[in-house]
């Protein structure tokens, strides 16, 4: 039973008691009342009647009238007591029914009071684990999570951050927790950040507060934070506190960091790569151009690196590029801007120039660092460097065009021997506005068909008789006649056009000598050129492959010739690709040779077939004893590892009776014969 029915049965037993109680006592009162009455009228009413009568017949029709008027005075008198104690019980059962009711409507009001309170008993006791769920979800998410809360009350100063402290490898006592404690921990170059952040928010200018900075370890490193937080403000808006969280993002900004030293560095050297030199180029640009002011670049390329990293191998070559960056660090103290370009290329920007006196004194420091040898792995090097410079604006007044002049000036001292430095200037600028012209016109030379493939013959040196002819390119430029390859092969390699001119030189010399099996019954062998370009492809022996089946050529009349330096570039490439074609059935020769490394070791690896002595050594053969052993060396040693030998550029009878001598198999040159059109040279075959 309810503790409101317990009380309800409480209530009516005492109404029912008070009812019982009233019954009971109204008999006793008229009894009471009545006994008093009559003892006082028996003791009264005879004295009171001998006093006033003193006639006995009067005295007894007195009694009489005395007992008449005895039965009606407690006749009223009952009546009067009966009727009040009837109207005070009707009044009291009134009253009785009246509070029952009361209560009735009482209890009914507290049966439904217990109820809705039992409702949001039950309510609050839901939400109770509902809360209960959701602080322990806090908890462990809190707990579970890298951020570390912090509490910030700005009335009184304190700062609670425990977890921040923990992470920090400090215990819970020895650091306050107070703002000062908090500051105490903040590296001093991030504290003005931090506070700029916190008053940012705090004035209202930005949603939420969000900072990066460094905090203090115990070990005394430091780790970046992420903090963020909000404030919570009175109705006035004035700010409160302050509460939010501090998450470790060391590993990340660590990560941020190695990503942009990847992006804008230089992995080897350490310097600035090419991305972030050109940021800094733009920015220097800008403010030149609103200035009106000069400013030099200058693009540094190291003489016979190649050597050195093909023959001592690229541990050398790399910490020769590292010594390198330091040198040219050291130079660059007046503000000057060092990068690597690439390879063994890099670039020197000189923000501020007076005269060209300061950028010609620049380049002489970076030539003079070179005289002194680089010392690696005991051993010590010499190289050079060839130096290209272009001024703003005379030179060019964008990034392109500088870099393009600075490079153009680059490989012009390159070519003047190395070693050397030189400004862009007008001869080189006439000279750029015509290989730009020639560029435009050698892209529609294929479409034009003005390419031409002339044919020089090789004869066998025993008979004299023509055994096969080498494919040269010639170009019948609209303007300038027949150009040979030395004046737009270059342009074709930078270009990229060298593949398209490649296949079609290819194609050419293959639709030749079918049409001379056709009409003389019989093949002949042609030797064509293969660009350093064209070698890099991956699938050239494919492509050489599909041409010889396509064309119907029996692959043993088709000679490759590559020149050292591109064999060398990348000896696993070149030894792959070689015995790939050497496996077709075509022959591989290696021209000019004499010119490059002329290293016996190389000759040893690479699968070859033929020698061609470059006219360098021919040309002083009858002259020059020395010349002369270096080729009968050359010849001799061609055929110890059974390689045939073709001489070039053969022009004198002296030089073919020594080659005779010395064993050459096969000559060309201009004793015999120039280089000829298709149409000339079919006529002599």
């Amino acid at each position: 039973m309810g503790v409101l029915e317990k009380e309800k049965a409480r209530q009516v037993a005492e109404r029912n008691n008070l009812q019982l109680t009233s019954f009971e006592k109204i008999p006793w009162k008229i009894t009471s009342i009545y006994m008093v009455v009559g003892l006082f009228w028996i003791a009264l009413s005879d004295k009171i009647l001998l006093y006033l009568v003193s006639d006995p017949h009067h005295y007894r029709i007195m009694q009489t009238y005395k007992g008449w008027f005895y039965v009606f005075i407690t006749g009223i008198l009952l009546f009067v007591l009966i009727y009040n104690q009837m109207q005070k019980l009707k009044e009291s059962r009134h009253r009785l029914l009246m509070s029952y009711e009361e209560l009735e409507s009482s209890y009914e009001e507290l049966i439904a009071m217990e109820s809705e309170l039992e409702e949001n008993y039950n309510s609050l006791k839901k939400q109770q684990i509902v809360l209960t769920e959701t602080e322990e979800k806090y908890r462990l998410i809190v707990e579970g999570s890298n951020e570390n809360i912090w509490d910030f009350n700005k009335q009184t100063g304190t700062m609670m951050f425990s977890r921040t402290k923990e992470m920090l490898g400090y215990d819970e006592e020895e650091i306050g927790n107070t703002y000062e404690g908090w500051k105490s921990l903040v590296h001093p170059d991030d504290f003005l950040t931090a506070k700029k952040a916190e008053e940012q928010h705090s004035i209202g200018n930005v949603p939420y507060y969000y900072c990066e900075y460094r905090m203090k370890e115990k070990k005394g490193d430091y780790r970046w934070v992420q903090s963020r937080g909000k404030v919570a403000r009175d109705k006035d808006g004035n700010v409160l506190r302050m509460a939010g969280s501090h998450l470790d993002v060391t590993g990340q900004k660590k990560m941020m960091m190695e990503m942009y030293d990847m992006a804008f560095y230089d992995k080897l050297t350490k310097l600035g790569n090419r991305t972030l030199f050109y940021d800094h180029l733009k920015k220097v640009l800008l403010s030149h151009q609103r200035k009106n002011k000069q400013f030099a670049l200058l693009i540094v390329d190291l003489d016979d690196f190649k050597r050195i990293n093909d023959t001592r191998g690229h541990l050398v070559g790399d910490e020769m590029l590292k010594q390198v960056a330091r040198r040219f660090e050291g130079i660059a103290n007046n503000g000057e801007i060092v990068a690597r370009s690439g390879g063994d290329e890099f670039f020197l920007l000189k923000p501020r120039i007076d005269s060209l006196i300061e950028v010609e004194e620049l380049a002489l420091d970076v030539l003079k660092s070179f005289e002194t040898p680089f010392t690696i792995e005991e051993s010590e090097f010499f190289i050079g460097a060839s130096i290209g410079i272009a001024v703003y604006p005379d030179d060019g007044d964008d990034r392109d065009t500088l870099i393009q002049h600075a490079d153009v000036a680059m490989n012009e001292a390159k070519a003047g021997g190395k070693n050397k430095y030189r400004f862009f200037d007008q001869n080189i600028r006439e000279r750029v506005a015509t290989w730009m012209e020639k560029e435009k016109d050698l892209r529609y030379a294929i479409q034009r068909e003005e390419f031409l493939v002339y044919y020089q013959p090789i004869l066998d040196l025993s008979t004299s008789q023509i055994c096969g002819a080498e494919a040269l390119i010639r170009w019948n430029h609209p303007t300038e006649g027949i150009l040979s390859p030395f004046h737009f092969i270059d342009i074709a390699e930078e270009t990229g056009q060298i593949l398209p001119i490649g296949q079609w030189v290819m194609e050419t010399v293959l639709k030749h000598q079918r049409d001379w099996k056709d009409s003389k019954g019989t093949s002949l062998m042609v030797s064509v050129n293969i660009s350093p370009v064209q070698f890099k492809r991956q699938d050239i022996s494919e492509w050489i492959e599909k041409l010889i089946h396509y064309y119907e050529m029996d692959p043993q009349y088709l000679h490759i010739e590559i020149t050292e330096n591109v064999a060398m570039e990348n000896m696993h490439h070149s030894v792959k690709v070689l015995e790939k074609i050497r496996n077709l059935g075509v022959k591989v020769a290696l021209d000019d040779f004499g010119t490059g490394y002329s290293s016996l070791n190389y000759l040893r690896a690479l699968p070859l077939d033929i020698l061609k002595i470059d006219k360098a050594f021919i040309s002083q053969l009858e002259k020059n004893k020395k010349e002369a052993a270096i080729v009968r060396q050359i010849i001799n040693m061609a055929h110890e590892l059974n390689l045939k030998v073709t001489a070039e550029g053969v022009e004198e009878i002296e030089q073919i009776n020594i080659l005779k001598l010395f064993g050459c198999e096969n000559v060309q040159g201009y004793f015999y014969y120039k280089p000829m059109a298709e149409k000339d040279f079919r006529k002599i075959v």
